[in-house]
């Protein structure tokens, strides 16, 4: 026997932390929601869940806690002692409140261990602690009676009962068959029934003797029943009919008033007690169910509050998607109209890269050209408006950094662009602001996200990341098209005029030379006006074909296209806060629906 307690013990150790560890995860991803109100007093409810759960794991070695609550005259005392077999072991009477303190019941020898998980939590003056040997079958349950809730102490018994019940593995809810529905009780227990579940959670209809048994049977229990499911919204797991005062051993009835029938169905509560819970094994289970729907209560209510709000804050998130998709392509139709002049350096780069690629003759047309065109780029800026010290420097810049392909850096209308576009896109985003704020308020956000600073919250580095795609489309689409101006074929072609009469002009000339005979200057010049020919006749064609293929306008519209297809990339309401704690939100939804199947 204690081996397999041991053993269910180990097991249920490994499902509380499981369970645990599910209410911190939970309160992690609340924290992360700091402006959504409900997640406040959810994060409160994991915490306490998380308490009363470890407090129950302390309690797996002692003794299952039954607790009996009732009103006054319900016959909870009554009841315990028909329970324990011991007529007078809690106070039976007609004065109000019967029962003035907490009376513990222990079957077999009072153990300290035992009682002491209680008497360490109230005061020793309102736990009373009684023991008989007679009760040895109760050896795994203690009996409490609580004192009344609704008597004339009821300010000073409260906090006793609740203590009580906190403390407790099973509840016994023993209610007056003549009156079963007292609103007071119903509603006094409704809080501290959704923390218990399953076979925690008895009602007991005591005095049914004094009822017709049809309308017992017919109509009082099925009202009953009903007027719980509604106080409590849950069903109660088992209600049992009784009379305890018949299960006395003296019932010391009034010679007037007599039973009205034999219904009773105390013997089933009584096995219940004796056997189900009063099992070694059962004491555990039960305790691990208690935990377990403790974490399931937690998560019920988050399902409960963040499906309640999923509708409007689902509408929120629609409208922050379609708000980014329209600031972002907005803020890219900002730079194209502010690029309606040619970028700067934008055609040296291109011949810079042909140069490293292109071999012969038309290798080094390129690269002359490519240096010519940066120097060229550098005097002109001397002749454009502006301050002339900045444009001297502009030219020696230029011819400083000839060796470098770095188009966007070196372009001087990069920061205007960039400021055009994010200047669309905040627009964009503050006329959208207002509904998506209202949408996430009236899904239980803080109202304080009406700030207008909030919807740019985020976006600091927008137009640095913004020119860092930017920079990438346009490099991969000029190396795209450069590699394609380079092609062995087209190299092979442009440079066979050049090679053709460079290498006839030499076999000539090495011809005679080797014969004894030198030709005259005449024809050397005609031979290199020849060649100058048609090398830039040449490189005339291959400047059309790269302006053709390679130009301004192409380029940048390609690199364009390939930007809006990146633009995901730039998802700045991802760096807003306010989005991603609405996205935890609507990430806990996904969890509550998934419980719920």
């Amino acid at each position: 026997m204690n081996l397999d307690r041991n053993t269910a013990v180990l097991k249920a150790m490994g499902r509380i932390e499981g369970f645990k560890n599910d209410l911190h995860r939970l309160n992690s991803e609340l924290s992360h929601a700091s402006l959504w109100l409900p997640g406040r007093g959810l994060e409160k409810q994991c915490t306490e869940a998380v308490r009363m759960i470890e407090d129950i794991a302390e309690r797996f070695e002692r003794k299952l806690v039954v607790t009996l609550v009732g009103p006054s005259g319900s016959g909870k005392s009554t009841l315990l002692n028909a329970l324990a077999g011991v007529d007078d072991l809690s106070k039976i009477g007609h004065q109000r409140p019967t029962t003035d303190h907490l009376v513990v019941f222990s079957g077999g020898p009072v153990d300290q261990n035992d009682t002491g998980q209680l008497a360490e939590v109230f005061d020793s003056e309102i736990v009373e602690i009684r023991a008989n040997p007679a009760a040895d079958r109760l050896e795994h349950v203690l009996l409490i009676d609580t004192p009344d809730t609704d008597s004339r102490a009821f300010k000073k018994h409260i906090p006793i009962v609740e203590r009580a019940i906190t403390k407790s593995d099973m509840l016994i809810c023993v209610f007056d068959a003549e009156n079963p529905k007292r609103r007071d009780h119903v509603d006094f227990l409704a809080p501290y029934i959704q923390k218990f579940g399953g076979e925690s959670l008895v009602c007991v209809l005591n005095k049914c003797d004094r009822l017709d048994e049809p309308e017992l049977k017919n109509q009082i229990v099925p009202d009953f029943l009903e007027h719980i499911r509604m106080g409590w919204q849950m069903p109660a797991d088992r209600v049992f009919c009784i009379s305890a005062r018949r299960n006395l051993k003296d019932p010391d009835w009034d010679e007037t008033v007599g039973p009205k029938h034999d219904f009773d169905e105390f013997e089933d509560l009584k096995q219940l007690v004796d056997v189900t819970i009063n099992r070694a094994g059962f004491i555990v289970d039960r305790r691990l169910e208690n935990a377990k729907h403790l974490r399931d209560f937690v998560f019920e209510e988050a399902g409960h509050e963040v499906l309640k709000n999923k509708a409007v804050l689902a509408d929120a998130a629609d409208r922050i998607t379609a708000a980014e998709k329209k600031a972002l392509g907005n803020a890219v139709v900002g730079m194209q109209e502010n690029a309606t002049r040619q970028f700067f350096g934008l055609n040296v780069v291109v011949y810079q890269k042909l140069a490293q690629r292109w071999l012969g003759p038309m290798g080094w047309m390129i690269a002359i050209w490519a240096r010519m065109l940066i120097f060229g780029s550098g005097i002109m800026a001397v002749f454009r408006f502006g301050r002339p010290l900045r444009q001297v420097i502009g030219t020696f810049s230029a011819l400083r950094h000839s060796k470098d392909a770095k188009s966007v850096f070196e372009d001087p209308e990069k920061d205007q662009r960039m400021a055009a576009a994010f200047r669309n896109y905040r627009l964009v985003v503050l006329a959208h602001w207002p509904e998506i704020a209202k949408s996430m308020v009236q899904g239980g956000f803080d109202s304080s996200i009406r700030k207008v600073e909030d919807a740019l919250s985020g976006t600091d580095g927008f137009k640095d990341r913004l020119a860092s795609i930017w920079t990438d489309a346009l490099d991969a689409e000029i190396e795209r098209l450069t590699g394609k101006l380079s092609g062995l074929l087209l190299q092979i072609l442009f440079n066979i005029p050049a090679i053709a009469i460079l290498g006839y002009c030499g076999w000539l000339t090495l011809q005679t030379f080797f014969s004894g005979s030198y030709l005259s200057g005449d024809f050397f010049m005609h031979a290199f006006w020849a060649i100058g020919i048609i090398l830039f006749l040449s490189f005339f064609i291959l400047q059309v074909c790269i302006r053709a293929a390679a130009g301004v306008g192409r380029i940048t519209g390609k690199a364009f296209e390939k930007l809006k297809s990146q633009l995901e990339q730039l998802n700045e309401f991802n760096h807003n806060p306010l989005k991603s704690q609405l996205e935890t939100v609507l990430g806990l939804a996904i969890l509550a629906e998934a419980n719920r199947q």
